[in-house]
């Protein structure tokens, strides 16, 4: 038998950690007088009950085992030791909680308290911030917490929240939302709580293990990846979008959000205002300070918190998502600073006033593309700048299977990858062939009535899921092959035509889908919008590698037919990106894959000296990333790239950069550095001048003999190339090649 909980206070205090049972339609405090001359004491505490209930944010509700003499769970102050007799609770009316109870018989299982084992009391001190009463603040309660099968739970008598009424309601919301595991679980009741009439129940809650989120990132923050994150931040999506579809309303912030032991986010504090049994988990977690819970609020929230809209939580889902990237809470300085001085109230209006104009926090260095995209456009200013949620699961459903790399990382000795695959076998094909198939980048949230996986209904979607048999139903259906479309998985700032949704899905069975898509005359000079990509630029930044007999067959085929389709090589992006500079960032492609592909662009016109404005030429990102072989072939086809500025910069590039210190990397990144060195000072004027005479012949303007001379065209480099060629061939070979010829004649003079 469970004991009574209670709060044991002096007599100027009458805060009570029991709510008074309330009976019907009255609302009034049906108190049972134990003594004459307390029925004024009495009257008071029942009047108090319900200013006084343990909701979200305050006292925790729990029982310990005992004897029914001993203290359960209580708030202890240190008048408890003062020697005066305590006040009793008033006696509960069991009959209000029938109605709970019945419910609970028809829909939950009973769990006796024989199935609970590792049964602890633990103790939680009373503070400013999880104390409703502030009279509290400074005592200490107990949680029981136990074990229950395979799941750590937490005891919840359900006469310490709110009103009968209210606790119904709670009750039969969790049990609703059972189904989604981002959900804080109801696992059963036990029968009586603690009177032998057993009316009033209690609650078997689950206890996530790992604590809040704000508790796990402040303790785990730097061991997490960014896979993890992202799990992370698609598990509060899919609990917040299934919360939404019930109809429940919510607040979200990384206090009330709880880890359970295998990593899954669990959302609590929904419902009724205050979330009243959804917090009790909470308690044992370490929360945030009452005035870092407005951080999350959108501004029209701050402003009309009266007329709820899913909006709001959009925006602080967008906060949440930067402070998985950040490991804190925004504006944590500043909010420190305004709670340890005097004008705390005035410095939280001038930072909401600054929130409300469009105030942020800084985006953390390292942080990828498509994420940043992301929580931007969630805390936007404007409601109806915000994007659904179903786009936002899907954008980190996407980010969760394939994650971006923003660095090179070469993998160690462990993994059994050579330093030329890099990471291009991280992805198996089978996984990929799955994942078209089973149009996984659609929502897998529990929501009832939308199916998991559906057919395309678009030619956009048809083109990303490689199906080409959609793809050519769609075409003769009449629909825009050149039409702008948002494509989530893609990007969510950047609209993409059709023939850019199935570069940046590039598969091998996506090449008969590009190939129709160009026999179809699509549009190939468009460009993406804002972005301004071409369809170069997008194969080479979102190309993923696939594991199969044929290697990257089909990134070789893609480039021939985009280059034949008349896709400019030397388009510049926003950024100021031509395709080669991004072809050398993407660390999914391996070394020789560059190297292929570049000898390919190279072949059509592709010019390697032009300079992007943060990284420079394409040889100091070949550098940077330790492309061996390509740095090479630049080298040997690029005489610009062998000016003393352009190696001096490479050659910094190639130091810069920064991996596992694994043999292979060290010797991979010397070898690169040897390779640079051998076109400064005099070592590199032969191999200058094979550059220039190869140009220059390729061009048809010097012959086999070095002269000047009107020869066929076998390839024609770039201008600037073909310039600094002969700009190199006037200031060096001409005048060493006269010399020969000069030494030649005296020869054949002297031999006559």
């Amino acid at each position: 038998m469970i004991p009574t909980a209670s709060v044991i206070v002096d007599d100027t205090s009458s805060a009570s950690s029991i709510k008074s049972g309330k009976s019907g339609k009255s609302g009034k405090a049906e108190v049972q007088q134990q003594q004459p001359s307390s029925n004024n004491s009495t009257s008071k505490l029942g009047g108090l009950f319900k200013s006084n209930s343990l909701r979200s944010g305050s006292i925790s509700s729990a029982v310990s085992g005992g004897t029914p003499g001993q203290k359960g769970m209580s708030a202890v102050t240190e008048e408890d030791t003062a020697p005066q007799a305590p006040q009793l609770p008033p006696p509960l009316d069991l009959e209000i909680y029938r109605q709970s109870l019945q419910w609970l018989q028809q829909t939950c299982r009973p769990v006796f308290m024989k199935e609970l084992t590792q049964v602890e009391s633990i103790t939680v001190p009373i503070t400013i911030d999880n104390a409703k009463n502030g009279d509290m603040a400074g005592g200490i309660q107990y949680i029981q917490a136990a074990s229950w099968k395979q799941y750590r739970v937490q005891v919840v008598p359900a006469d310490r929240w709110g009103t009968p009424q209210e606790v119904l309601q709670e009750i039969q919301a969790l049990h609703k939302l059972r189904k989604c595991r981002q959900i804080i679980q109801l696992y059963g009741y036990l029968p009586s709580s603690h009177q032998p009439s057993g009316q009033v129940p209690a609650l078997l809650l689950q206890q996530p293990a790992l604590g809040s989120l704000r508790q796990f990132l402040d303790h785990s923050f730097d061991t997490i990846q960014w896979p993890e994150k992202y799990k992370l931040g698609l598990d509060i999506t899919q609990g917040l979008r299934f919360l939404i579809s019930q109809s429940m309303q919510c607040s979200l912030h990384s206090g009330n959000i709880l880890i359970d032991g295998e990593g899954v986010a669990v959302l609590t504090g929904f419902g009724l205002p205050g979330g009243l049994i959804t917090s009790a988990p909470c308690q044992m977690a370490a929360q945030l300070s009452s005035s870092s819970l407005v951080l999350y609020m959108s501004p029209e929230r701050i402003r009309n918190p009266n007329n709820y809209l899913s909006e709001w939580n959009v925006y602080s889902l967008g906060i949440l998502l930067w402070e998985l990237s950040s490991g804190r809470v925004p504006f944590d300085e500043i909010i420190a600073r305004a709670e340890a001085g005097s004008r705390l109230a005035k410095n939280l209006d001038q930072l909401t006033s600054a929130i409300s104009k469009g105030l942020r926090e800084e985006t953390v260095p390292g942080t990828p593309e498509i994420y940043e995209q992301l929580f931007k456009m969630c805390w936007g200013n404007e409601p109806a700048s915000r994007p659904p949620l179903d786009v936002v699961e899907e954008t980190l459903q996407m980010l969760v299977m394939v994650e971006p790399m923003d660095m090179l990382m070469l993998p160690g000795e462990d993994i059994g990858m050579s330093i030329s695959t890099v990471v291009s076998d991280s992805i198996d094909a089978d996984t990929i062939s799955t994942h078209t198939r089973s149009n996984s980048v659609r929502s897998t949230s529990p929501i009832p009535g939308q199916p998991r996986f559906g057919k395309p209904q678009t030619l956009h979607e048809a083109v990303s899921l490689s199906n080409p048999d959609m793809t050519e139903w769609f075409l003769l259906s009449g629909h825009d092959i050149n039409g702008y479309a948002f494509v989530p998985t893609f990007s969510l700032e950047c609209e993409i035509t059709p023939v850019q949704t199935c570069v940046g899905h590039l598969l091998p069975t996506s090449i008969p889908i590009l190939q129709e898509l160009l026999d179809q005359d699509a549009a190939i000079g468009l460009l993406a919008k804002r972005s301004q990509q071409n369809c170069l630029h997008i194969l080479f930044d979102r190309f993923i590698p696939v594991r199969n007999e044929h290697g990257s067959a089909h990134l070789y085929t893609a480039v021939d037919l985009l280059l034949d389709a008349g896709t400019e090589a030397n388009a510049r992006d926003v950024s100021g990106n031509t395709p080669l500079h991004i072809l050398m960032r993407n660390p999914k492609i391996s070394s020789e894959d560059v190297a292929e592909v570049l000898n390919r662009m190279v072949a059509k016109g592709a010019d390697t000296s032009m300079h992007a404005p943060r990284d420079g030429n394409v040889l100091s990102l070949a550098a940077k990333y330790l492309h061996f072989e390509a740095a090479r072939l630049i080298l040997n086809s690029d005489l610009l790239a062998s000016e003393p500025e352009s190696i001096e910069r490479a050659i910094e590039s190639c130091m810069t950069m920064t991996g596992r210190a694994t043999d292979k990397f060290v010797n991979l990144r010397t070898k690169t550095r040897e390779l640079l060195k051998l076109w400064t000072g005099q070592a590199a004027s032969p191999r200058r001048e094979k550059v220039a005479l190869k140009l220059l012949t390729e061009a048809g303007l010097v012959d086999s003999t070095a002269a000047r001379a009107k020869g066929k065209v076998i390839r024609l480099a770039p201008q600037a190339q073909i310039d600094c060629a002969n700009r190199y061939y006037d200031a060096h070979i001409k005048s060493k090649r006269e010399m020969v010829i000069s030494n030649m004649i005296g020869i054949q003079n002297f031999t006559r």
